[in-house]
């Protein structure tokens, strides 16, 4: 009886050691993505201002609209870059930003 109950005791004590020892935690990948100004006036139509199209990134975000003249585009109000690009790709984590070719804007994630 002593010897079961040495030999399921080693047994409970091994299984706690194996519980206690986990893996090293994974890191996670960094990504870039380019966000076209026509992707940024998604973000601006829905949370700058509803008539927005299109955004412009040069330092700061600007939302604009297409003109009803034709002749361009109307500013409608300014965008935070670091909310486009946590608006823009929900299921990374945001870490910086940057300007990209063509007025668009460069988000860095953690994925």
């Amino acid at each position: 009886m002593t010897r079961r109950v040495l030999t399921l005791s080693a047994a409970a004590i091994a299984c706690l050691g194996a519980f206690a020892i986990s893996a090293p935690a994974a890191h996670a990948a960094e990504v870039e993505v380019v966000h076209s100004p026509i992707s940024l006036g998604d973000y601006c139509s829905a949370q700058v201002n509803s008539s927005s199209t299109i955004g412009f990134y040069n330092g700061s975000l600007g939302c604009h609209r297409w003109s009803t003249s034709g002749t361009g585009t109307t500013y409608v109000g300014t965008g935070s870059a670091s909310a486009a690009c946590a608006y823009l790709y929900p299921g990374a984590t945001y870490l910086s930003h940057a300007q990209a070719a063509g007025q668009a804007l460069l988000c860095r994630y953690s994925v």
